[in-house]
């Protein structure tokens, strides 16, 4: 797992009001030198964007970002996705969502409020998943609550041939279960068509082929890939265990420490990410948005 000290940043050859540095061996890439609350040229977007292609994160620190200046920068990747429920950051645009353990009048104003969580990406379960989650950095803990990020163009190529080709024309359900908080466990305890009414499945191939770079990525996760189609419960549960374990080797991650005022905007088209464990007496808060992406083919 990488988590490098800062090296210094250099100005982009794209454009050279920008400075960027990398944020570790495996991916990601810091640029500063932009202010994101003011309206952004298409000469600065497109460098943006072929960085974020390159480097599969991006993260913009320094800003004062609003509500809905959050929303026009995003609008700038494609269509933004619409929560799923109703949240306190969505009576002000519907694709707002906090990431918070925040409570008002004894409720949590927003999603994901505390602990821990697997590898991920957002939306598999949809037939559309999200092309690109943008999180901007409110309030941080002292300690802990850091996102991973894997590499998934990275954990794919270093598949043997052989596994890579067994692959090939596969493709795996992806279910997320919001009354059991343990659906990951799926996998091993009951067939797709066998989850609860509230499930959302869907299965997309185990690999996918990105439109932007036509690099290949493993498209799985151990949070809600469920099962294998086509394939034994057992045959399945073997395979992907061992897929999961090969896609969260430590030279394919990042670990990333927030602070107040960042902005990241990864591809969930070639990452998975993670959440390290935090205090629930301290208060983590971070505004999302989601843009949609095509079905992975």
């Amino acid at each position: 797992m990488h988590n490098i000290t800062p090296s210094p940043p250099i100005q982009s050859a794209a454009n050279p009001h920008l400075q960027t540095r990398p944020l570790s061996p495996a991916l990601g890439i810091e640029v500063s030198g932009i202010d994101l609350s003011q309206a952004m040229d298409d000469a600065t977007f497109k460098a943006l964007q072929d960085l974020w292609y390159e480097h599969c994160v991006l993260c913009i620190p320094g800003q004062q970002l609003g509500d809905l200046e959050q929303v026009r920068f995003a609008e700038r990747f494609g269509e933004l996705a619409v929560t799923l429920h109703e949240y306190e950051a969505g009576k002000i645009h519907p694709a707002l969502m906090y990431v918070t353990n925040e409570k008002k009048d004894g409720k949590f104003v927003g999603a994901l409020p505390d602990g821990e969580m697997y590898f991920h990406s957002d939306m598999c379960y949809l037939e559309r998943p999200s092309m690109a989650t943008m999180l901007y950095a409110m309030v941080i803990p002292a300690a802990g609550g850091n996102t991973l990020f894997a590499n998934m163009y990275k954990a794919y190529e270093a598949l043997p041939e052989a596994s890579r080709k067994r692959l090939d024309g596969l493709k795996a359900v992806n279910t997320y279960d919001p009354g059991n908080s343990n659906y990951a466990a799926m996998r091993t305890r009951m067939p797709s068509s066998a989850t609860s009414p509230t499930a959302r499945s869907y299965a997309h191939p185990m690999v996918f082929t990105h439109p932007a770079t036509g690099k290949k990525a493993l498209y799985i996760n151990r949070l809600m890939t469920e099962s294998i189609v086509g394939m034994a419960r057992d045959e399945s549960t073997a395979l992907l265990e061992s897929l999961f374990d090969h896609q969260e080797q430590k030279q394919f991650i990042y670990e990333h420490r927030w602070t107040p005022g960042e902005v990241i905007i990864w591809d969930n088209r070639c990452t998975l990410h993670a959440r390290t464990d935090f205090s629930a007496t301290q208060l983590r808060k971070l505004r999302r948005v989601t843009v949609k992406g095509g079905k992975p083919v």
